[in-house]
């Protein structure tokens, strides 16, 4: 149990901590480096079969590559994850916790003082702020908190009731601050032991380690490499489930630093998991994915087939009526299971067309039940020169993925048409998040609340997208050129990640944006030069801009971004508001389809 003091709190140079993760950083470094020393140089060169060929050789080789591996594994479980990464999170936690204290100690000095120790830590009333109420001298915001007026002060009576109010006041105050004070300290304990019960674990619960050539090697070593696999499998686990501290760049270096077959043994009994894991190569991830959807299409495809000869029988037998919960149970199923298949078909046949360029269409990352999500992407983000991920907006689903994958191919054909020769972009369709099912106004908890006009959908995606976004980066092969590209309400999920998170992108294009979820474009973290916006007149998403309920219009001059120019190209304002990448009645293409090219492949900005 911590026992750190609200002194404590407040003297500690955080820092240090952040200090100290750096510097984990650059021991992490260093010993990658060892360990491909041992695996390039000493096994490959020195210990190479030319060199010494025997039995016992390999056997030495296959030591240095498993002590290899072990410092890998060793760096992304213990230095990375449960050192860097604890070290990182305590810091922002007691950092928080700090600045809370000072704005609390700013808002009791010379009227209330902190008393107690690390358990009972509270806040009193000061023995000068008594002496004032004495002499009738409190401030006006306690006067009012204890409903007493300058009059009541006319008599002795009305003087001594005053000051019993007055302390009573002042006492309730140092309760609820005290109680301030107390979450405060919570949260600064619970920082405290979580990062210290981490960083424990490391000594009681120390690397397993190859064991050493020997006599009894050949029985030890099949248990390790077991015990092996079944860490990497537990770690994957826990990825999935969430329960690890690992970032999507956490898993990039681990999945790295496995051999082919330990992969290959993770993606035989795990596809559902590799498949969906933000940092696993985009390449990797595809061929799971279509795999698990050619599977998902055939096994539900069957599941259908037999429910429906049942329910059929059912009815024949009369059954359905003395059986009435079962065949309730039935339908049930049947319908989640023709919408799991409708979708799954649905994105099958949408891989199948092909992309406009015809650059490989990527399967990232999929779900077929209710409304469906999938991350496609036009050309591998992993091997790209320019990568843009397109968020589209209201009514996204797999019912529609056809349009939702054909967007993308249009920006990803026009960005090879207008770029730079030689330089190759991918564009990632990611519908990885719960699109607004509709703009309009509906009867739902209330006369008027159509799901595009919350913001509850869009900060759900955030942490989905950020992670995504982290994951292109750290698996691309050099420095990635990014670009977030957000449609509609696809814009508000693109400005909530941005303003919320760091993101790992250089650049973001808003198209027909009610709002970013900010006031100013220096709100979003690539910058305020770095946003661009573009809304045609007329559009009918003007009506949600107008509210204000997701931030300040992008396109104003208010907002500080870049804006381009678009044309309004459909005769109703619902159909300009999907015109962007069409082309006009004379089959000129949208101008803004141009300036995004080149924002795209970084000739602007």
């Amino acid at each position: 149990m911590s026992e750190m003091h609200w002194r404590d709190l407040k003297e500690t140079d955080f820092g240090a901590l952040k200090s100290l993760a750096g510097q984990w950083d650059a021991y992490i470094n260093d010993m990658v480096a060892q360990a491909e020393i041992i695996t390039e140089d000493v096994v490959k060169k020195h210990l190479g079969t030319e060199n010494f060929d025997s039995a016992t050789a390999d056997d030495v080789r296959r030591q240095a590559d498993l002590l290899a591996d072990s410092i890998q594994d060793d760096l992304h479980e213990y230095a990375m994850v449960k050192i860097r990464a604890t070290l990182e999170d305590a810091h922002v936690e007691l950092t928080e916790c700090q600045a809370q204290l000072f704005d609390l100690i700013e808002a009791v000095t010379g009227e209330y003082r902190f008393e107690g120790g690390s358990g009972d830590p509270h806040v009193v009333v000061s023995d000068g702020h008594y002496e004032r109420i004495a002499a009738l001298e409190a401030t006006a915001a306690l006067m009012e908190r204890a409903g007493v007026k300058e009059s009541d002060f006319a008599s002795d009576f009305g003087q001594n009731e005053s000051r019993q109010r007055l302390i009573a006041a002042a006492e309730t105050v140092a309760g609820e601050l005290t109680e301030v004070l107390k979450a405060i300290m919570t949260r600064a304990h619970n920082a405290d032991d979580d990062a210290a019960a981490i960083l424990k674990s490391i000594i009681d619960t120390p690397a397993e380690q190859p064991p050493p050539i020997g006599a009894t090697y050949d029985d030890l070593i099949d248990g390790y490499e077991e015990a092996d696999a079944e860490r990497h499998a537990e770690f994957l686990q826990e990825l999935a489930s969430g329960d690890s501290e690992a970032t999507a760049t956490g898993v990039n270096d681990w999945w790295n630093g496995l051999t082919d077959d330990e992969r290959a043994d993770l993606i035989g009994s795990h596809p559902g998991l590799i498949g969906g894991l933000d940092g696993i190569p985009s390449a990797t991830r595809n061929d799971v994915n279509q795999n698990l959807l050619t599977t998902e299409i055939d096994t539900t495809g069957a599941r259908i087939s037999e429910v429906q000869t049942r329910l059929d029988q059912m009815l024949a037998d009369g059954s359905s009526t003395t059986n009435a919960e079962e065949y309730r149970n039935l339908q049930l199923e049947l319908g989640e299971l023709q919408t799991q298949y409708d979708n799954a078909t649905a994105l099958q046949a949408a891989l199948n067309a092909g992309s406009d360029s015809g650059e490989p269409l990527l399967l990232i990352d999929f779900d077929t039940s209710n409304d469906g999500t999938a991350v496609v992407s036009v050309g591998d983000p992993d091997t790209a020169h320019h990568t843009a991920v397109y968020v589209p907006g209201t009514t996204s689903d797999l019912g529609g993925i056809g349009g939702l994958v054909g967007d993308a191919s249009t920006l990803q054909a026009d960005a090879e048409r207008f770029g730079i020769d030689g330089e190759k972009t991918a564009v990632v369709m990611w519908l990885d998040y719960d699109a607004p099912d509709n703009a309009v106004p509906v009867t739902q908890d209330g006369p008027f609340a159509p799901e595009a006009w919350r913001d509850d959908q869009a900060l759900d995606s955030r942490s989905g997208l950020n992670s995504f976004l982290e994951g292109v980066d750290a698996a691309h092969g050099g420095d990635a050129h990014t670009t977030l590209i957000g449609h509609s309400y696809g814009t508000v999920a693109t400005g909530a990640t941005a303003a919320e998170y760091q993101i790992a992108a250089d650049q973001i294009i808003d198209i027909a944006s009610p709002g970013l979820m900010v006031g100013t474009a220096e709100e979003l973290s690539v910058g305020g030069d770095d946003v661009w916006s573009t809304r045609a007149e007329d559009d009918v998403i003007e009506l949600a801009v107008g509210t204000g309920a997701m931030g300040a219009d992008p396109t104003s001059t208010e907002f500080g971004g870049n804006v381009f120019d678009a044309e309004a190209i459909g005769d109703s304002g619902t159909k300009i508001h999907s015109g962007y990448l069409k082309d006009n009645a004379e089959g000129d293409e949208n101008p803004a389809r141009l300036t995004m090219a080149e924002i795209i492949t970084g000739q602007r900005g």
